[in-house]
């Protein structure tokens, strides 16, 4: 469990990688998006830093818009790791895992609580985001160890899970192994990866890019111009465990540089318009109107 010191004494802000993570995910709010992995539900707010608050994954949590209490799930971010039961990286993540599981395990079970692995340079979070996949679907681990035998699954994810149940067992110091394997699984269960490409020319970078050119172009800004305001608002939000839902970005966007964002409407929740008919008869003339009623209609050949 995080022991409260704030990060703005500890320095702990992260690096810039994480605020470059935080700074799309602070892009995909804006513009009303939904959580990116974990949930299929918009994004209500975004911290960052939250260990003073009691969060174990306190890199970032994102918490789903809504009502009170939303569902959340709390990220950590790592530049680099190996998913290896040696990597002490690693083992350190796992260790915090199966701290959430002993102390909010019932928030996990029922879904209220998710947890996050945003991964940059990796070995291994392919297979390992596989394996969280199988976890959840299966209902405890001796279940999971029949799906995981040979000839039922390939090799290399049963390897990938023999190092998770290693690293778990050195975190937690446990040397039976069907206890090391029964808290993986729960681990695994609650666990989501996300492989997070956010360099200057990386995949997610340049999709939120894209995503977000109508809003800056709306007030004469380019997308890349918003995105890294977005990731330097981070930097500032970092050091002191800042929590922001949409209108506080645009607050910050119109009080610090001038720029007023118009509102972005989810298509999922836009009302729907009239419908639309379009007739077209045979000399080309176009009808065309919101609302049209047709009575005792005649189709020919």
């Amino acid at each position: 469990m995080s022991d409260g010191v704030s990060p703005i004494a500890t320095g702990g802000a992260g690096t810039i990688f994480e605020y470059r993570v935080a700074a799309v995910l602070l892009g995909r709010l804006l513009r009303g998006a939904l959580v990116p992995i974990g949930m299929r539900l918009p994004m209500g707010w975004v911290e960052l830093q939250q260990g003073i608050d009691g969060r174990d994954f306190d890199d970032i949590v994102v918490t789903a818009g809504g009502e009170n209490p939303a569902p959340s799930i709390e990220i950590q971010v790592k530049r680099r790791l190996r998913i290896t039961g040696s990597d002490a990286d690693f083992i350190k993540v796992m260790r915090t895992a199966a701290g959430v599981c002993q102390t909010r395990g019932k928030e996990l079970v029922k879904g209220r609580l998710l947890l996050g692995l945003a991964v940059g340079d990796d070995d291994g979070t392919g297979p390992l985001s596989e394996l969280t996949e199988m976890a959840r679907a299966r209902r405890d681990h001796e279940s999971l160890a029949r799906l995981l035998r040979p000839g039922v699954t390939r090799e290399e994810l049963r390897i990938r899970h023999s190092h998770v149940v290693k690293a778990v067992a050195t975190a937690v110091s446990i040397s039976d192994g069907a206890q090391a394997e029964a808290l993986s699984h729960r681990i695994l269960a609650g666990l989501h990866v996300w492989r997070v490409d956010v360099g200057p020319e990386g995949s997610d970078w340049r999709e939120e890019l894209d995503l977000l050119d109508d809003l800056a172009s709306a007030c004469d800004r380019t997308s890349s111009d918003l995105l890294n305001l977005l990731c330097a608002f981070a930097q500032e939000l970092g050091p002191r465990a800042g929590q922001v839902d949409a209108a506080r970005v645009r607050a910050e966007l119109l009080r610090a540089h001038g720029i007023d964002l118009p509102l972005h409407q989810n298509a999922a929740t836009a009302p729907s318009s009239s419908p639309r008919f379009t007739i077209v008869n045979h000399s080309g003339t176009v009808f065309a109107a919101e609302n049209q009623t047709f009575n005792n209609p005649q189709f020919g050949r």
